[in-house]
Parts: structure tokens; C-alpha cells; sequence
């Protein structure tokens, strides 16, 4: 297994433990200071964002604005994490051969109402962009954790890079 999916599983692994913490109270509890954002819809976002990548694997191209926007992944964290376990047995049985392989990809860019262009990629690339994209979302996570009362490992939601410089200045 390379590692951009090693990468990508070991931050949904991240993310068990916490959903295993969670009431669903605070998993779809809102708050305005994070746009009326819920835990919930943040977690189900990134969970889809690698189904997206995953079932686009076979044809080559992936959509990641067409998501199936689940309800019951978003309201539920026993559902985000079976979504969660899923997802991570299908990363782990992938054959890293196929990172290098060409694909196309469609996200809206949000310029016009086309909607995207098809812009070239490789799967290794996207593996890349899954682990920005749900970091991000992580922290968001984090913070609306925090908001709620509920501890969160520091480093939680933290790029690897800042990881790094961190732990740098403090030696």
C-alpha cells in the first residue's frame, strides 16, 4: 500500500474515535459561528468526497459534485461510521498500482453556471487533494467540538506540515 492511501486511512482513523464519542445531540447540533455547520454534515461531506473518488476509479473519471448527500451519514455518527469503515477497507484493498493512472475530474468551480470543466488528473493527485480537503473539514470538526464541550486531540484537524513545523520550533 503507498502512501498517500496509507495517509488517507490513518485520517479516517482519526476520525473513528471521536464518532465513537459523539451523542447524535452534538453531532448535528448548529452553530452560527461556523455558518450553521453541524459535525455531522462536515463528516458526511468528506466521507462522500472519497466515495466520489472511489466509485469513479473503474471508468477513470470522477465527479465529486455528484454526491449522494446522505441524511442518515450526516444525523447519525454509528452511520458515519460504518460509511467510515467501508471506505476504509475499499482504500486499503486498492492495488497501488493504479495511482499513477490518468483520470479526469469534475468539481464546479463556481466561476459560471456550467457547472466544472473535466480538467486531467491521477489518482495520486486526488489522494493528495483528499487529505487537504478533509483536514480542512477536520478542523472545522474541531472547532465545533470545542464549541460543544467535547475534547479533541490537539492535532486533530492539523496539516501533517504544520505537524512538522510544530514539533521543529519546540526541539
Amino acid at each position: 500500500m503507498t502512501e498517500l492511501i496509507q495517509a488517507n486511512i490513518q485520517l479516517l482513523d482519526q476520525s473513528r474515535e471521536l464518532l465513537q464519542r459523539l451523542d447524535t445531540t452534538t453531532y448535528i447540533k448548529t452553530s452560527p459561528i461556523f455558518l450553521n455547520s453541524a459535525i455531522g454534515g462536515h463528516m458526511r461531506h468528506c466521507l462522500e468526497h472519497y466515495q466520489s473518488l472511489l466509485s469513479g476509479i473503474p471508468d477513470g473519471r470522477i465527479n465529486y459534485d455528484h454526491r449522494a448527500r446522505d441524511p442518515q451519514v450526516e444525523a447519525d455518527p454509528q452511520a458515519a461510521q460504518a460509511r467510515m469503515m467501508e471506505i476504509t477497507n475499499q482504500l486499503a484493498g486498492l492495488d497501488a498500482d493504479q495511482l499513477p493512472k490518468r483520470i479526469t475530474v469534475l468539481m464546479d468551480h463556481g466561476a459560471d453556471s456550467s457547472g466544472g470543466i473535466w480538467q486531467s488528473s491521477s489518482l495520486g493527485r486526488e489522494f493528495q487533494f483528499l487529505i487537504s480537503h478533509t483536514i480542512h473539514h477536520f478542523a472545522v470538526i474541531a472547532g465545533l467540538c470545542r464549541l460543544h464541550g467535547v475534547s479533541i486531540c490537539k492535532d486533530f484537524g492539523v496539516a501533517p506540515s504544520t505537524l512538522r513545523h510544530r514539533a521543529s520550533m519546540s526541539s
